[in-house]
């Protein structure tokens, strides 16, 4: 996948689990935003080019190898 759609799906992550927070009973929204605080860290990685390849596990798993 591309850096710029790497980028993209983590942005589109981060809004979804930010969404489903709010939904949730306080002890799963804490998790939730331990989750968002992961993809935030992950996301500014990824821009600068020091994670070429993660994980995600929200909202379905999928394995990401990142191309420049």
């Amino acid at each position: 996948m591309s850096r710029t759609s790497a980028i993209a799906l983590l942005v589109d992550t981060r809004q979804a689990l930010a969404a489903d927070s709010r939904e949730k009973p306080q002890h799963e929204a804490e998790r939730h935003q331990q989750m968002v605080q992961d993809v935030d860290r992950l996301l500014l990685n990824v821009r600068v080019g020091r994670t070429l390849e993660f994980e995600l596990e929200f909202p379905n798993r999928v394995h990401v190898i990142v191309s420049n």
